[in-house]
């Protein structure tokens, strides 16, 4: 078993969705997310497998340790940031609104790929197709993909604020 890009933006959902206490539906959260109903499926039993998922209760959650184990130390090597040229997208990284640092954003701005975006510059190929979709309809799922996008392109400084800030997010968010 070997987990797919899918898989970690899927992790990410279910972690933005159990902060809040919903539950969805597997049709829903293949709309927000941007995958198929059959993908949403077969990643769920993938995160359940490498322990990123637990059951309580009948519900599903997150475990956080290991989530932030994957995004900080795994996904940089597993899915390298590749940067594809220069167009209109959505922010991301340290050019993303909602993450606030001492960080210099850096110009040209880290932008996805999207139609109608709100900002120019270099294009950094988001980890799955899907990441600017699912980032634009929720935020606290926008600014944790914002902080990997860092992580993904970072030097050992950025690296370090990153991890340090998207800690603080997810184990902050799970305690309120």
């Amino acid at each position: 078993m070997e987990l797919k890009p899918q898989d970690t933006l899927l992790a990410l959902k279910y972690w933005s969705i159990a902060v809040d206490q919903t539950t969805m539906t597997v049709r829903e959260l293949a709309d927000q997310v941007g995958i198929s109903a059959s993908e949403v499926s077969k990643g769920t039993q993938r995160l359940f497998l490498s322990h990123l998922l637990v059951q309580r209760d009948g519900r599903t959650f997150t475990e956080n340790g290991a989530l932030l184990e994957w995004l900080s130390y795994g996904v940089r090597y597993a899915y390298p940031q590749q940067s594809v040229g220069y167009g209109r997208g959505l922010p991301t990284a340290w050019n993303c609104s909602l993450v606030q640092s001492d960080m210099s954003p850096p110009s040209p701005a880290w932008v996805w790929q999207q139609a109608g975006g709100s900002e120019e510059g270099i294009l950094v190929q988001p980890f799955h197709a899907a990441v600017p979709h699912a980032a634009a309809s929720d935020k606290r799922l926008y600014q944790a993909l914002s902080l990997l996008e860092a992580i993904r392109g970072g030097k050992p400084r950025e690296l370090a604020i990153a991890r340090r800030l998207l800690t603080q997010l997810i184990k902050d968010e799970n305690a309120k």
